[in-house]
């Protein structure tokens, strides 16, 4: 029985590398879509410290309340525009991987082989400035690449579609997907 199974270790230095300058940062139009949404809270917060300070006894502690919320949220929005700046993608021959992460970074990969479904989204913000954000969903984890112009979601789409057809073609293991009939 000796021979059929080796499970023989496999040196570090071998190992394919994912390399920083061949990450593609997301469109630079994303900071503006991601800012929005903090802009809008900031300015509730605004309206809604004002309309209540003017209207009650405690209006110096509902004012300190209002803008120590104000300030969390300015923090917040610099770590966002920290985090939109590290936000990268890259396509390899046999991957997709996402670089994200101010505080505790992250590179997540998701092999062509095992893509399930591709998907487009595109909110009322990101239609406006020509942007769209790539969803990849797998039986496992998904990657969501927001931030990319519409055209490169619309390729990388066909890309990723395109390699994890081939993988499922080329492999006899994998079950073969249904075809419609054709006529």
């Amino acid at each position: 029985m000796t021979g059929l199974f080796s499970n023989e270790p496999i040196p570090t230095d071998q190992l394919p590398r994912l390399t920083d300058d061949a990450f593609v940062p997301v469109d630079p139009r994303y900071l503006r879509v991601s800012l929005v949404g903090f802009a809008l809270t900031a300015a509730v917060i605004t309206t809604g410290t004002v309309a209540l300070a003017t209207q009650s006894d405690w209006s110096l502690l509902l004012l300190l309340i209002g803008s120590a919320a104000l300030v969390l949220l300015l923090l917040v929005a610099v770590l966002r525009v920290f985090e939109i700046r590290r936000l990268a993608y890259q396509l390899r021959e046999h991957d997709l991987s996402l670089r994200s992460g101010v505080i505790i970074h992250r590179v997540e990969s998701l092999p062509f082989s095992r893509v399930q479904h591709v998907n487009i989204h595109r909110g009322l913000i990101e239609r406006s400035l020509g942007l769209a954000t790539l969803q990849v969903s797998t039986a496992g984890p998904n990657i969501s690449i927001p931030g990319l112009s519409r055209a490169d979601a619309e390729r990388i789409k066909l890309l990723v579609t395109e390699r994890a057809d081939a993988v499922v073609d080329n492999d006899p293991s994998l079950p073969m997907p249904r075809r419609p009939p054709t006529r």
